[in-house]
């Protein structure tokens, strides 16, 4: 045979087994470049909590007896299987209470301009039809309504389970009547990360400190990116730049441990930081029947 056919014979062969190569690295890489998103969310206003001294949460002598709001909200999630529900805000019998609702310790009063089972309905769902529910913790700003969502799959890290259902939960600001009706329902114990739909889109993860078992929420959206849902582990922009923590918290330790260690994670995944209490930034977060991608 010619040696000129042979050698180009062999280029030939050489170029289709690098197409090859290349076509099978981009089918290979490409689902993992795609991450799994949800299709939408729902921010919901979940009530106001007004306080009358700041420094309570910030420990900073400049905000000794300043008055502040802190916004409090409610996320309802929906991925192409079914609906999440993030934290369930105030109580809905709040809503009647035109003077609010003072905690038992004086330090702050509590509002619901509307029952969050209204808000619900507004958008075309009902409690009912949540097929995953899930709070950051069980203080009652956060459990106000878990009632309504007995018929759900409830996540709850095992150590809040533990302060919920415990001999004293009051010490740990918990209360109990928000969870009575729960005690029969198909709550999944966790005890560290989760992954609710199986395909990084929605991800439970673990931050101890406020409460024994206090969890936030990453959240993958398609046009806005990764966020993550604060809860309580930080209750201000403020208090996150300084990285301040409440002295009422459960622990200390675990709280500055959890900040840094979300810290880390948002900078590795690029995520925005959604400060559930934070009202200037929650203002500017299209809430309900608006939705974001």
């Amino acid at each position: 045979m010619d040696i000129s056919l042979c050698r180009l014979r062999v280029i030939c062969a050489f170029g289709l087994a690098c197409v090859v190569s290349a076509c099978t690295s981009v089918m290979e890489d490409g689902p993992r470049q795609r991450a799994a998103t949800v299709d939408r969310m729902y921010v919901i206003e979940c009530g106001e909590n007004h306080a009358k001294d700041l420094s309570l949460w910030t420990t900073a002598a400049a905000d000794k007896d300043k008055a502040y709001v802190f916004s409090n909200n409610c996320y309802l999630i929906r991925h192409r299987t079914g609906w999440m529900l993030w934290d369930s805000g105030n109580s809905d019998r709040i809503a009647t209470m035109p003077k609010g609702l003072a905690n038992p310790r004086g330090t702050l009063i509590a509002y619901m301009r509307k029952p969050l089972a209204e808000s619900l309905k507004e958008i075309g769902v009902a409690p009912e039809a949540i097929e995953h529910f899930a709070m950051s913790h069980s203080h009652g700003d956060h459990s106000g309504n878990a009632r309504l969502f007995a018929k759900s799959t409830i996540y709850i890290q095992t150590a809040e389970y533990d302060a919920i259902y415990g001999p004293e939960p009051q010490k740990l600001g918990i209360p109990p009547a928000n969870f009575e009706n729960l005690r029969d329902a198909k709550i999944v114990k966790l005890n560290g990360e989760h992954d609710v739909f199986g395909d990084g889109s929605v991800v439970i993860k673990p931050t101890p400190g406020h409460t024994p078992g206090h969890q936030s929420l990453f959240v993958r959206l398609p046009k806005t990116g990764p966020v993550l849902l604060s809860g309580d582990f930080v209750h201000l922009k403020s208090n996150w730049e300084a990285r301040r923590v409440p002295s009422f918290n459960y622990s200390i330790e675990q709280s500055v441990r959890s900040m840094n260690e979300m810290d880390a994670f948002i900078k590795a995944t690029a995520a925005q930081l959604w400060i559930n209490h934070d009202s200037e930034q929650s203002r500017a977060i299209p809430k309900a029947p608006a939705f974001v991608e």
